[in-house]
């Protein structure tokens, strides 16, 4: 017998005695600057905050296709892409899906700038960095988000 609870499966060893595993949502959010150096942002629909555009990766997908796709629903992105994994989040629990989620960072260099909202999207635009800061927010998304440019910013020191 198999259950699942609170982001966790349960099931039993043939010893009757139960085994606890995790379950986990991988999730991937695109840090794309402009030649300003500003952030692009989304508002996705029926959410009150700014942040990365991204989400969870789909079965079957690659870093790239599942990118792309999330660009494409968001922030209306068509084109193609590069990408350097840099960082990722500690687990956490989101009860919405009843999943542990790790989150990956992405720098995303697009072929092009042509963003408007996606399907997904209600909102995209380009923001100085530290104005994810002053974000007011039910969520720490902004932070996060904000949390992410400077660990760019700082691996970018690191390399000159």
């Amino acid at each position: 017998m198999t259950k699942t609870t609170k982001g966790h499966i349960i099931t039993q060893n043939l010893d009757g005695t139960d085994h606890l595993d995790c379950l986990y949502r991988i999730s991937l959010k695109a840090l794309i600057y402009n030649d300003a150096g500003q952030i692009l942002v989304v508002k996705e629909i029926d959410r009150t905050y700014w942040d990365l555009p991204g989400g969870g990766m789909d079965f079957g997908e690659t870093i790239e296709s599942s990118l792309k796709r999330e660009l494409y629903e968001e922030v209306g992105y068509e084109g193609g892409l590069r990408y350097q994994l840099f960082d990722a989040s500690d687990e956490m629990y989101i009860e919405r899906i009843d999943a542990n989620q790790i989150c990956f960072y992405c720098r995303v260099w697009p072929d092009n700038f042509d963003f408007a909202p996606g399907e997904e999207g209600d909102e995209v635009m380009f923001i100085d960095p530290e104005e994810l800061l002053i974000q007011e927010s039910e969520v720490d998304a902004p932070a996060r988000a904000y949390g992410v440019h400077m660990k760019w910013q700082e691996l970018c020191s690191l390399k000159s």
